[in-house]
């Protein structure tokens, strides 16, 4: 009987039943847990010089696990005269959503997404970092957002790939 059921669990299932390769899973899980770290190293020497130039302070860097391990982070630097925060986040696993940079202002309770680069875009080193920001800091419409002058939303920044 539990041979019938194994058979028509793979038929309904599309499943063949194969162990799982536990070496494949700690190999993957392993790359994840880098990501972010090597994020975590790289992120605050990219961004927070150049953020730190319109007013912008490193308040904390705030990690998430999953089953022991890191997935993604968020790098939150503020500006407390302008009552601005940005948010770097970086979500390469779970939900894929990639390096993200969101404004928010709490005086008008509002956010904007200012760039998005996907999991599957960016490099396995995160050299994507210093071409991005470059991108970044040269756009007009974010070094006006980032000093307080205007609040409206902008083309996001993109990678060329």
């Amino acid at each position: 009987m539990t041979k019938l059921f194994k058979q028509f669990f793979g038929l309904l299932f599309k499943s063949n039943l194969k162990p799982i390769d536990k070496d494949l899973i700690k190999d993957n899980v392993q790359e994840k847990f880098d990501k972010v770290s090597n994020f975590n190293k790289m992120a605050p020497l990219i961004f927070g010089p150049r953020l730190k130039q319109f007013g912008y302070e490193l308040e904390r860097i705030t990690n998430s696990e999953h089953n022991g391990f890191l997935w993604s982070t968020h790098h939150i630097y503020q500006n407390k005269d302008l009552d601005l925060m940005v948010d770097i986040q970086q979500a390469p696993y779970y939900t894929d959503y990639g390096l993200s940079i969101f404004l928010s202002s709490s005086k008008k309770q509002d956010s904007l997404l200012l760039c998005n680069v996907p999991h599957e875009l960016q490099d396995k080193e995160d050299t994507f970092l210093v071409g991005i920001s470059d991108k970044f800091f040269a756009n007009l419409d974010m070094v006006s957002l980032l000093k307080g002058e205007t609040w409206q939303p902008v083309n996001q920044i993109y990678i060329d790939r």
